[in-house]
C-alpha cells in the first residue's frame, strides 16, 4: 500500500508538469526557487557554526520556529486542494493503519517537506561542535522533519474541513499573504547575523521563548545543549517528542474519522431575531450601526481588512534587526495598528456596492449614516487600545508609555475615522464586488484610490503631530506633566476630527446621494 501511495505521489507531482506550458513554467520555477532557498537558509545556518553558540542559538531557534509555523498556517488556510486527504481514500477499503502511515510516508515526498529537511540538516552542522551535541543535533533535525510532516497532514486534513470549496480561491491568496509576513522576520534575521549581541538579554529570551513552543522546540534541543542548558535542552526534548507523539495521534484520528464517518453535503442555519437590529434599537445611527456591525462581522471582505492588523506586530522584528533597540520596538505596533484601523472605512460606501441605496433613500440625515458606520471600529479599537498600550507599555518596562500611547492610538484611530467618513464620500472609488474574492482589486481605481489613501495617510499623521511630539517630550523630559498631556491632547484631537468628520461626512451624504448611487454603479 505504501508503495501505491508512493507511485501515486510521483503520478502527481509529474501531473504538475504535464499541463499547460505556462503551468509547467510556473511549477519548474516555483520548486526550484523553493529549494534554492532551502539551500541558501541551510548553508547559512552551516557557516554558524564557527560562531559563538549563543549567537548561534539566536539565529536558527527562532527561523526554525517561524519555518515550523509556516508549516502549519499554510496547509490550514490551503487544505482543501490536498490530493491526500484521507476523505479522497475512504470509498476503497483500505484499512486504517496502512493509510496512515502510507499517506504520512507519501506526504515526505515534495518540495516543503524536502526543503524543511534541507534547512534541519543545515542547522544540524550548526551544532556539530562536539560528540553530545552532534547526536542531538541529528535529533533535532528528525525531530524537525516529522514535526513540519506531520503539521502538514494534520493542517491540510483541519483546512479542508474548515474552508469550504467556494473559499478555495480566497485561502490561496491568503496563502501568499502568510507567506510574505513570514518571510519579512525570517530573511531579516538571515541577512545579517551579526546584529546579535552574545550577551544581549532581548535576543537571548526570543530564543528561549521560541524554543519552549511545539514549533521550535526540535530546534532548540542542540541549542541549549551547546550554551550549557543541558537540563533545559533536555526538557525540550521531551517536549519536541510530545508534539510529534500529539500529532501523530492527530493524524490517526483524522484518519479513522474520515474512514468512518460520512458528512451530510446540506447544511443549514437557523437565526433567531434579527441580531444586531434587535440590540441596538430602531432609531437611523442604530439601524446603520447594526448593518455595519453585521456586514464586519460576516463579510469575507471585511475580515480580510482587520486580518493585517494581526500581523502589525510582526514590524518589531526587522525593527530590532536595523538596530532599533528591542524595548522601544514595543512602542511601534499599537500606534500604527491605530493608524491602519482608522484608514479602514474610507471606502465604506463602495463595499456596499448598489445596497448603498437603502442609505440615501431612507430620508435619514447623513450624519446618522457616518456615525453608524463607524460604530464597529469604536467598539472593538478602543478597548484593544487601552488593552494594547497596557501591554506596550508592560513590555517596554516603564508604565509612563500607558498613557502616551493611548493618547498617541486615540489621535490615530479618531482622526482617521472621522476623515474617513469625509473621503469615503467625497472620493469613493471602485473595490472588491460582494461575493468575489477579497485580493480582487478592480482595476479601474485609478487615481482616485490613490488621491483617497495618500488623503488619509497625510491626513491622520498629521493631526498626530500635536500628539506625538508631547510623547517625545515624555520620554525627554519625564513623565509629569507631559504624558498626561499627551494623553489629553491626542484624545481631544482625536474626538474633535471624528466630530467634525461626521458633521462634514454627513453634509456631503446629504449632497452628494446620487453620486454615490452612480458609483456603486461602477462598481
Amino acid at each position: 500500500m505504501v508503495a501505491q501511495l508512493l507511485r501515486l505521489r510521483a503520478d502527481l507531482l509529474a501531473g504538475g508538469v504535464r499541463g499547460s506550458a505556462r503551468r509547467s513554467v510556473l511549477v519548474v520555477l516555483g520548486s526550484l526557487v523553493g529549494l534554492v532557498v532551502a539551500v541558501a537558509i541551510a548553508v547559512v545556518a552551516a557557516g554558524l557554526r564557527t560562531v559563538d553558540p549563543e549567537s548561534a542559538r539566536a539565529v536558527v531557534v527562532p527561523v526554525g520556529t517561524l519555518v515550523t509555523f509556516g508549516f502549519t498556517v499554510v496547509p490550514l488556510v490551503a487544505g482543501h486542494g490536498d490530493q491526500f486527504d484521507p476523505r479522497r481514500f475512504a470509498v476503497f477499503g483500505i484499512g486504517r493503519k496502512d493509510l496512515a502511515i502510507g499517506l504520512s510516508v507519501a506526504g515526505l515526498v515534495g518540495v516543503p517537506v524536502v526543503a524543511v529537511a534541507i534547512v534541519a540538516v543545515g542547522q544540524s552542522v550548526t551544532w556539530m561542535r562536539g560528540g553530545g551535541t552532534a547526536v542531538l543535533g541529528v535529533v533535532g533535525c528528525l525531530l524537525a522533519i516529522a514535526t513540519c510532516a506531520l503539521l502538514v497532514r494534520v493542517a491540510s486534513t483541519a483546512g479542508s474541513r474548515l474552508i469550504g470549496q467556494h473559499r478555495t480561491r480566497d485561502a490561496g491568496w491568503l496563502v501568499a499573504l502568510v507567506i510574505a509576513v513570514l518571510a519579512v522576520p525570517t530573511v531579516s534575521l538571515l541577512v545579517d547575523s551579526g546584529w546579535i549581541d552574545p550577551a544581549g538579554a532581548e535576543t537571548q529570551r526570543v530564543a528561549n521563548i521560541a524554543g519552549w513552543t511545539p514549533w521550535g522546540a526540535a530546534w532548540a534541543v542542540p541549542a541549549d545543549v551547546a550554551v550549557g542548558a543541558v537540563g533545559t535542552g533536555l526538557l525540550k526534548l521531551l517536549v519536541a517528542l510530545g508534539t510529534v507523539a500529539l500529532l501523530a495521534w492527530a493524524w490517526w484520528a483524522q484518519v479513522g474519522h474520515a474512514l468512518e464517518t460520512v458528512e451530510s453535503r446540506t447544511r443549514s442555519r437557523r437565526y433567531r431575531g434579527l441580531g444586531w437590529f434587535d440590540r441596538l434599537g430602531a432609531t437611523p445611527v442604530a439601524a446603520v450601526a447594526a448593518r455595519a456591525l453585521t456586514y464586519w462581522g460576516r463579510d469575507p471582505r471585511y475580515r480580510t481588512s482587520y486580518l493585517v492588523l494581526v500581523f502589525v506586530p510582526i514590524v518589531v522584528i526587522p525593527l530590532g534587526v536595523a538596530g532599533v533597540p528591542w524595548q522601544w520596538t514595543a512602542l511601534v505596533p499599537l500606534p500604527l495598528m491605530a493608524l491602519i484601523a482608522g484608514f479602514l472605512p474610507h471606502n465604506d460606501v463602495s463595499y456596499d456596492n448598489t445596497a448603498v441605496w437603502l442609505h440615501v433613500a431612507s430620508g435619514a440625515p447623513g450624519w446618522s449614516d457616518r456615525l453608524g458606520r463607524v460604530v464597529p471600529v469604536l467598539v472593538v479599537g478602543i478597548p484593544a487600545l487601552v488593552a494594547g498600550a497596557a501591554v506596550s507599555a508592560r513590555l517596554f518596562g516603564d508604565w509612563v508609555a500607558f498613557p502616551v500611547l493611548i493618547g498617541i492610538g486615540a489621535s490615530a484611530l479618531l482622526a482617521g475615522l472621522g476623515l474617513s467618513s469625509i473621503v469615503s464620500v467625497l472620493l469613493p472609488y471602485p473595490t472588491v464586488r460582494p461575493g468575489d474574492h477579497p485580493f480582487q482589486q478592480p482595476q479601474a481605481a485609478g487615481v482616485t484610490a490613490t488621491v483617497a489613501q495618500s488623503v488619509m495617510v497625510i491626513g491622520t499623521v498629521v493631526c498626530s503631530i500635536p500628539a506625538v511630539w508631547l510623547a517625545a517630550l515624555a520620554f525627554r523630559e519625564g513623565a509629569d506633566p507631559w504624558a498626561t498631556t499627551t494623553l489629553v491632547v491626542g484624545a481631544v484631537v482625536g474626538v474633535v476630527v471624528l466630530v467634525a468628520g461626521v458633521a462634514i461626512g454627513g453634509r456631503a451624504f446629504d449632497r452628494h446621494g446620487p453620486d454615490l448611487l452612480a458609483a456603486a454603479q461602477r462598481n
